[in-house]
């Protein structure tokens, strides 16, 4: 079974890089079947100028975790990547948490599993 993914044209600038697209991985349809497309585009659209820290590089992309972005007062967790060669974002997993405060993990064990084909 492949892996399913949406892209969605959006111009948004992370981490100094233009980007011109949204790739989202259906990853997180298997245990948050309250997540939806539309939701996670209006949570990565709250990103857009920030610097967020890249916890791994790994064959031409970033990785990173940024938690907690709260939209409707309610706090997510976005695992995401960069492309190296490329002007999208990447959506690896993204889920509510269960508090504001609740720490954040490696978006390493994740990544291992979604990682785009090239």
């Amino acid at each position: 079974m492949g892996t399913e993914r949406n892209e969605y044209p959006l111009k948004l600038t992370i981490n100094n890089r233009k980007l011109t697209s949204v790739i989202i991985d259906q990853h997180y349809r298997q245990k948050h079947s309250e997540i939806t497309d539309v939701l996670i585009l209006k949570l990565v659209q709250t990103l857009h100028g920030g610097i967020f820290p890249i916890e791994e590089q790994d064959t031409g992309f970033e990785y990173f975790v940024v938690a907690p972005v709260v939209f409707e007062g309610k706090p997510y967790r976005l695992v995401l990547l960069l492309c190296l060669h490329d002007e999208f974002l990447g959506v690896i997993n993204a889920f509510r948490l269960k508090k504001k405060n609740e720490k954040i993990s490696s978006a390493k064990k994740i990544r291992r599993s979604s990682k785009p084909t090239e």
